[in-house]
């Protein structure tokens, strides 16, 4: 009975100390993981004096004070390299002034803040954006910290002129468009495109002239008009390829502007007939959207000691 005690008291004392074992296991690797961390960052070298000076000289520099009119031209070359249009004849940005000079006591020290209330940037989505990301990062200047911004869309009026240019392109768009699939067609066989270097205002040979009646499947014995024609088109039947009738996409027969399209109908309009010399136009939205931001701005600087 005394030999199965002692064999008792053995094994419980042999689990206890494997499971100490194994709680000592994972707490060893652990702390190496430690060890190993710590020793990479004591084993990096401490930076030198010279290094060290010049980055205080950085930051007193950074914070030195401004002349109100430096500060203004700071912050107004951040929004040109941001793509905003600054020149005050467009009205889409503007600096009011700022306040008076305030000390502010913080537990580094002592500061002096000029205030930029209500400052107005507008332009695309994208260039506002690009300003406030570079205030709110400090990437220009590290000491001027964006406090507070407001985001608008505004709709931009057009002139007279340019109005009708888009309504133009988008009746040349949607003509191309209804062709191809009036005819059943996903690409355009010979297009007077870009690479051809010539665009047309002639709406009865755009956006194609040259592909026969017979390629484009007639087999009656008429003469339609060969090509994709935007004005007095000759369709050819699909369910009777003997017949053809004449159609407008577009009522016009000549536009004020000059096209090149696309194989897949894409459609590109410029101000002449030779793209090489010609102004080509890119948008045919009915309205342009802006984006107006409204922002607080904070300058930080260290006061000159009397």
């Amino acid at each position: 009975m005394a030999v199965m005690v002692i064999i008792g008291v053995c094994l419980i004392v042999y689990v206890g100390l494997a499971i100490v074992y194994l709680q000592q296991e994972p707490k060893q690797e652990e702390l190496e993981k430690q060890i190993n961390k710590t020793f990479l960052i004591v084993s990096k070298p401490l930076p030198s004096m010279k290094e060290l000076q010049t980055e205080y000289d950085e930051v007193n520099l950074a914070l030195a004070p401004m002349p109100v009119p430096e500060v203004l031209e700071t912050i107004v070359g951040i929004a040109r390299e941001s793509g905003i249009d600054v020149e005050p004849a467009g009205g889409k940005f503007h600096i009011p002034p700022p306040s008076e000079p305030k000390e502010k006591k913080m537990a580094v020290g002592t500061y002096e803040i000029i205030s930029f209330q209500g400052i107005k940037a507008q332009g695309d989505y994208d260039s506002v954006m690009a300003f406030i990301a570079d205030l709110d990062s400090g990437k220009t200047k590290q000491n001027m910290v964006l406090k507070r911004v407001g985001l608008s869309q505004v709709e931009i009026k057009l002139d007279e002129e340019e109005a009708e240019r888009r309504a133009e392109f988008r009746a040349v768009l949607s003509a191309v468009s209804d062709m191809m699939a009036e005819n059943g067609i996903t690409e355009i066989p010979n297009p007077i495109n870009y690479e051809g270097g010539t665009a047309t205002n002639d709406m009865m040979a755009f956006s194609d002239n040259t592909t026969t009646a017979a390629e484009k499947g007639y087999t009656g014995t008429g003469t339609p008009k060969a090509g994709y024609l935007l004005h007095q088109h000759d369709r050819i039947f699909t369910d009777n390829t003997t017949e053809f009738e004449t159609v407008d996409y577009i009522t016009i027969p000549t536009t004020l502007y000059y096209y090149t399209c696309e194989a897949d109908g894409s459609v590109r309009q410029f101000d002449g007939p030779d793209i090489a010399t010609a102004t080509e136009y890119f948008s045919s939205k009915e309205v342009d959207i802006e984006t107006v931001a409204v922002l607080n701005v904070d300058l930080y600087t260290k006061p000159v000691k009397e």
